[in-house]
C-alpha cells in the first residue's frame, strides 16, 4: 500500500511539473525573446554610434540596419538630452540668439556676416525697426517638438497626425504641406531661402500676393530668413521683409542671427561634420535640441531608396536634390542617427502609427 501511495505522488508530481512547464513555457519564450531583441537592440546601437564617416558604407545593408533601429523600443535619455542642450547653449544658445532681436542687438552695432566674415551690417534706425522684441519662446523652453525636414520619405507615411500633436513645429524652404496626411499642417516657424525667394518671386515690390498666398496656408507662423549669412542674401530677405509688412502684416519676418550661425558650425566641425556649411535641416535639429523637452524629427533621409529599398524622390514634393558642394546629407543624417540612438532626439524614418484625431 506504501509503495502505491509512493508511486500515485511520484506520478502527480511528474504530471504537475509537466502541467506547469506547459503553461509557462510560452510566457519563458516570450522574456527570452524580449532578451534577445534587447540585446541585438543595444548591440546596434553602440555599433551606429561609433561610426565616424558614411565614406564607403554599404547603403543597402545600412539601410536594413536602421529598419532594424526604427523597431527598436525609444527611451529619451535625459542625461544625453541635457549634456547635448548644455553644450549647445554654452556655444551657441539658439535660446536667445538664434534669431536678431533687440534684446540681444543693440542700436548702431554691427552685425558681422555668417559665411562672409569680412561682411559687416549696421544695425541702422531702419533695420532695428525690423526687429521682434525677442525670440517666440522667451517665456520658457518648449515641451514637445517636431522638426520636419521635405525627405521623400515622408511620402506615404501618415505621420501627419503625429506632427500636428506636437506643441511646436518646424518646417523649411516653403515646403507645401497638402500633403497633410503624411506631413500634417500645423506651422509654428517656416524657413526660406534668399535664391528661392529671387527665382519663385522676383517682382515682390510691385506684386506681393503670391508670396501672401503661399504663406497663408501656415497660419501665423514665424518667417525665419539668412539675411546675413551671404551679401548677395540681404536685399531679397529686406524684401520679403517689407513686401509682406504691407500684403500679409499678420506674418512675423524674423531673420537668423549670424554669429548664432556661425558658432553652430564651429560646434558641428569640432564634432565631424567637415561639408562648408550645415543644412538648414540641421541647424534647426539643433535648435530644437536646445530649446525643447522632447525632439522628433520627421523626413530626415538623404538617399533615394526607402528602408524596403523602394525608389525615394530626394523630396515628398519634388525630385530636386541638394547642394553637394555645399552640404554633406548622408554625414548629418549619421549624426542624427546617433543622437537617436543616444536617446537625445526621436528620428522617425517610415510609417507613423499615430491614429489621426478628428
Amino acid at each position: 500500500m506504501r509503495y502505491l501511495i509512493l508511486f500515485i505522488l511520484v506520478c502527480s508530481g511528474t504530471l504537475l511539473s509537466i502541467t506547469l512547464i506547459d503553461y509557462y513555457q510560452p510566457q519563458r519564450d516570450e522574456f527570452l525573446d524580449s532578451v534577445q531583441k534587447s540585446l541585438q537592440c543595444r548591440r546596434l546601437r553602440e555599433k551606429l554610434v561609433t561610426m565616424t564617416s558614411m565614406k564607403k558604407v554599404d547603403i543597402a545593408l545600412f539601410s536594413q540596419e536602421v529598419r532594424e533601429l526604427m523597431n527598436c523600443p525609444w527611451r529619451l535619455n535625459i542625461t544625453h538630452r541635457e549634456l547635448h542642450r548644455t553644450e549647445l547653449w554654452s556655444c551657441c544658445n539658439a535660446s536667445d540668439r538664434l534669431m536678431v532681436t533687440r534684446q540681444n542687438t543693440n542700436q548702431n552695432q554691427s552685425l558681422t556676416y555668417e559665411v562672409e566674415r569680412r561682411m559687416k551690417r549696421k544695425v541702422d534706425q531702419a533695420l532695428w525697426e525690423m526687429l521682434p522684441q525677442t525670440v517666440p519662446w522667451s517665456k520658457g523652453s518648449l515641451s514637445r517638438c517636431a522638426v520636419v525636414g521635405s525627405g521623400g520619405i515622408l511620402q506615404n507615411s501618415s505621420c501627419g497626425a503625429e506632427i500636428d500633436n506636437a506643441d511646436y513645429v518646424i518646417r523649411f524652404n516653403l515646403a507645401p504641406i497638402n500633403k497633410s496626411y503624411d506631413v500634417g499642417v500645423k506651422t509654428d516657424l517656416i524657413t526660406a531661402n534668399p535664391s528661392q525667394i529671387n527665382k519663385g518671386y522676383p517682382d515682390l515690390q510691385r506684386n506681393p500676393g503670391p508670396l501672401a498666398e503661399a504663406l497663408s496656408v501656415y497660419g501665423h507662423a514665424h518667417l525665419l530668413l539668412p539675411a546675413f549669412s551671404f551679401a548677395f542674401g540681404t536685399s531679397p530677405c529686406f524684401k520679403v521683409y517689407h513686401a509682406l509688412r504691407k500684403a500679409r502684416p499678420q506674418q512675423e519676418v524674423v531673420f537668423f542671427h549670424p554669429d548664432y550661425l556661425f558658432e553652430l558650425g564651429r560646434f558641428w566641425r569640432r564634432r565631424g561634420q567637415r561639408a562648408p556649411r550645415l543644412s538648414t535641416g540641421l541647424m534647426l535639429a539643433s535648435t530644437a535640441l536646445e530649446i525643447c523637452e522632447q525632439v522628433h524629427l520627421y523626413g530626415f533621409w538623404p538617399f533615394p531608396l526607402d528602408l524596403s529599398q523602394n525608389t525615394l524622390p530626394h523630396h515628398y514634393y519634388d525630385s530636386v536634390g541638394p547642394s553637394h558642394f555645399m552640404h554633406a546629407m548622408p554625414e548629418e543624417f549619421l549624426l542624427l542617427l546617433q543622437l537617436h540612438s543616444q536617446g537625445a532626439l526621436q528620428l522617425h524614418v517610415g510609417p507613423c502609427t499615430l491614429t489621426p484625431t478628428s
